[in-house]
């Protein structure tokens, strides 16, 4: 019975909590500096063209911040005053709970008064250090494939996190409620299938550029021939987080379709007619997989760059591949007719598409191979003799081709 009491005596002087700190005055003089100081650095990013509006605005923003450290530093004596009484420690966190969601409101709606939606959401970020823009362009960058409903529920997280954020007194507790919220996170992407162990290794391997594995060396030798702006740090960084990925999906294609096959036989149980024909099912599901991925791959750059960009890009993957077989058909065979160049293009944009898929120079090479021999069969069909034109450039060239 007295506990009752003392709780519904306490949340009664929760209500009138705010009007003593909007009468009462600011006795620490160095926190209102702060204040006005944070308020200040907040507002300018605003670029808000009246002086007066500029004020009144950071007006409210610093009150803001000396309301919410009066609120704390009130919880905070009583807290200690009220040592191991449970009963009343809760009763003091909740008192202040509701008082800030008071303030909170109030703050809110003074900001909309003056600001719009894209303005007062500037506010928010700018008292809870941007987390939300950096996060969720980390978060894009970790999982660059997400759908767009994913990356709508990890927006949404963030900023319901931000709007308890912004109530905290100090940078930890800040960061407690974004904690909290990404932990919220990993549950829904768990939930849609995501290994965010695995997915946060891989991204950590690709934020070390001077690494040496093999999916990140690779991805620098690429990005390296683009001739990126330098300028544009965000551009270049995700076009580089993309490739790099790219080439560690390739690596983790290859790797699951060797597990798959080591399993196979380790379990001694299949023929080797068995075995040659598990093997090639195998390669069919990887290079299917592969192509699924290089189309996501090249529909994600197709935005960030222009066709000619994102055609360097390719050739850059596939060792240029393209143009030097092309180059090589067109001197060959001068008198080739426009629809039989397309067709030879073709074969080999073909070979360049699978080349994509694949690491080593090794391997590049064999695409193109293939897809030359394919367009030598064409060729010959069509009535070309490439023995005795081969002769003769070599004659031509003094080079063997």
């Amino acid at each position: 019975m007295k506990s009752e009491f003392i709780l519904r005596g306490l949340a009664i002087a929760a209500g009138t909590l705010l009007a003593q700190f909007a009468t009462a005055q600011v006795k620490d003089t160095s926190y209102a500096a702060v204040a006005n100081k944070r308020a200040l650095n907040i507002v300018e990013q605003l670029k808000l063209k009246s002086p007066s509006k500029q004020n009144r605005v950071t007006t409210l923003v610093a009150a803001q911040y000396v309301g919410l450290n009066n609120l704390q530093n009130l919880r905070d004596k009583e807290l200690k005053a009220a040592a191991t009484d449970t009963v009343r420690v809760r009763v003091i966190k909740s008192k202040t709970a509701e008082a800030t969601a008071k303030l909170h409101k109030a703050y809110i709606t003074k900001l909309y008064a003056q600001l719009t939606r894209e303005q007062v959401d500037a506010v928010k970020d700018g008292m809870t250090y941007n987390t939300v823009p950096l996060t969720y362009a980390n978060y894009l960058l970790m999982l660059p494939y997400l759908t767009e409903a994913q990356q709508t529920q990890i927006k949404n997280y963030l900023i319901e996190a931000r709007e308890f954020a912004i109530d905290g007194g100090t940078a930890k507790e800040k960061q407690q409620w974004f904690g909290k919220y990404k932990g919220k996170i990993a549950n829904y992407l768990a939930g849609e299938g995501y290994n965010l162990k695995k997915e946060g290794d891989d991204w950590a391997k690709r934020r070390d550029t001077t690494s040496q594995d093999a999916a990140i060396k690779r991805a620098n030798e690429v990005i390296a021939t683009l001739n990126l702006d330098a300028s544009n740090k965000a551009k270049n960084l995700t076009i580089y987080n993309l490739v790099a990925l790219q080439y560690q999906k390739i690596i983790e294609f290859n790797n699951q379709r060797n597990d798959k096959l080591k399993r196979l036989k380790d379990s001694m149980t299949l023929s080797k007619t068995e075995f040659k024909k598990a093997d090639n099912s195998t390669w069919l599901e990887m290079k299917t997989g592969l192509e699924k991925q290089r189309n996501a791959f090249t529909q994600k750059l197709s935005p960030i760059l222009s066709a000619k960009e994102l055609e360097h890009l390719k050739n850059a993957m596939t060792n240029n591949g393209l143009i030097v077989e092309y180059e090589h058909f067109i001197a060959l065979l001068p008198n080739l007719k426009a629809d039989e160049k397309k067709q030879v293009h073709a074969y080999l944009s073909e070979a360049r598409d699978n080349a994509m898929d694949v690491l080593t120079k090794r391997e590049i090479n064999q695409w193109f191979a293939k897809f030359r021999g394919r367009a030598n069969n064409y060729l010959a069909g069509k009535g070309y003799n490439l023995r005795k034109a081969t002769e003769e450039l070599e004659l031509k060239t003094g080079k063997p081709q």
